[in-house]
This record gives C-alpha cells, structure tokens and sequence, in this order.
C-alpha cells in the first residue's frame, strides 16, 4: 500500500465516528492498553474457533491468530476493514465488513468470541448480547471489555459512547444472557504511593494540569516507581480479579449462554 493511500485511510479513520486506534500511530502505552486485553484472551484461544467482534482495523484479531486455530474479525466501517486486510496476512485470520447486531454467521459456530471496548458504544445492547449468544456453543466462551464508572452513566462524557457501566450493572446486565460470569478488572501497574497521590491530585483537580508538564510527570513517575502512562508495556498492565475498584476496564468472562431455543 503507498503511502498517499496510507494517509488517506488514515485521516478517515480518525475522522469517523467512532473511536479507533492504529496501532502505528499511538504511544506504546496506549497500544499495550488494548492489546493486553487480547493477551488475557488468548490462554482461551488455543486452537480455537474465534470470532473478535468490532475488530477494529484488527490488530487485535491478528494476535490470536497466532494461537487459535481460525480468527475472523468483524466490524462495521469498511475502511477499518480495508485497512486491516492491507497490513495483516495470516493464513488463519479473516476480516469482514459485518454488524455485530446482526451477522450471517451459523448459530453455535464459534468457541470463543471476544468483544472489547464495545457495548459502551451500541444504542441496542440486547439485541447485540442476543446475537452474541446466537454465535456462541454451548460450551463456549464470551469474553467483554467495557470502562468501568463508579456509577452507571447514561450521558457520558465521551461523545463515542451511549453508556458506561458500575461493576453490579454491568454484572447484571451479563447475567441475563449468561449462566456463568468471571469478573475481571484492567489497572495500570503502579506503586501504592503513586496511586494515593493521583488520587489525591483528582480531588484537587490538580491532576490535569500535572499531566500537562510532561518531563515533570515523567520524573515523578520514575520517583514513584511506576512506569509513565505513554511508556507503558503489557507488562505494566494488570487484568486481575483483586482490587476491581482500582480497575479503569473491567474484562468479563461469560460462559454457559443463554439459548432461546435449544440446539439440535
């Protein structure tokens, strides 16, 4: 691909409507933030059917390619999906332009699905859940990403999404389509220290200012011992089920659907 049409799908990617990410052209902290979900998801993968659900221009889809036996990727903007065909060849991965509302995939078809940073964005949760629960075997996996809020928020900030969950909602609403739900909760790896102090700055609303004198914030956080936000690996990332309140993302693991009708 050159590097006009490069330019050009790259300006409209960033100009959409919806939030996306190139991996390219993001810090390394802010790529390890939404690739570590995929690294929690590939022990669940190995040799697997799965579908990744909102691929996004699919980096994502392309790294459990590397354990699953077959990947598709879905998404609903064509461009990310051009993109993503451009820059990922594994023989094993597909990339598809598909609504995760309403696909033409085979009931039952896939063993696990992973759908990350995207029930926050959809105006009809239910009829998504449902189709996710069409997709999935019996015996499947469903593994969800959403941000976690202390209370749930209907007009959120973020002008990409039409709602944000609390933890018990979240649950709840997962509970509905699932029989069996493990919850998880994504955090920054940082010293004890340093996350009183942020949360101390928060409430002073100091915290956005400090953000802003860069090589100050950078040489506080290797005082405190805690790897600065544009910096950080996979392995400054933690997705764990201790300290859930800590959790910016909270990562669900849902198993035993909910069939409407029973499978044949």
């Amino acid at each position: 691909m050159s590097h006009s049409t490069t330019d050009l799908i790259r300006n409209r990617l960033a100009t959409n409507t919806v939030e996306r990410i190139l991996p390219e052209d993001e810090p390394q902290g802010i790529v390890s933030i939404h690739l570590k979900r995929y690294q929690f998801a590939a022990s669940y993968c190995q040799g697997k059917q799965i579908l990744d659900a909102a691929t996004g221009v699919g980096y994502g889809a392309d790294y459990l390619a590397q354990v699953a036996d077959s990947v598709i990727g879905i998404d609903i903007d064509p461009v990310a999906i051009n993109y993503g065909k451009s820059k990922y060849h594994s023989n094993n991965l597909q990339l598809e332009v598909a609504d995760v509302t309403q696909t033409m995939f085979a009931d039952s078809q896939f063993d696990v699905i992973c759908s990350f940073e995207t029930i926050e964005h959809l105006v009809d949760i239910p009829v998504y859940l449902q189709e996710m629960v069409r997709l999935l075997k019996l015996t499947g996996v469903y593994i969800v990403s959403t941000p976690q809020v202390p209370n749930t928020n209907n007009s959120p900030d973020n002008p990409y999404h039409y709602i944000e969950f609390c933890r018990s909602d979240f649950e709840a609403l997962l509970k509905q389509y699932f029989g069996q739900i493990e919850m998880y909760g994504q955090r920054r790896r940082q010293s004890e220290f340093h996350y009183w102090l942020t949360k101390v700055a928060d409430v002073a609303h100091v915290r956005k200012y400090i953000g802003k004198l860069n090589k100050l914030r950078q040489s506080a956080n290797k005082v405190l011992q805690t790897t600065a936000f544009e910096d950080m690996s996979l392995e400054d990332i933690l997705i764990t089920k201790d300290k859930m309140a800590r959790a910016s993302e909270m990562v669900a693991v849902c198993r035993n659907p909910l069939k409407i009708t029973a499978e044949v």
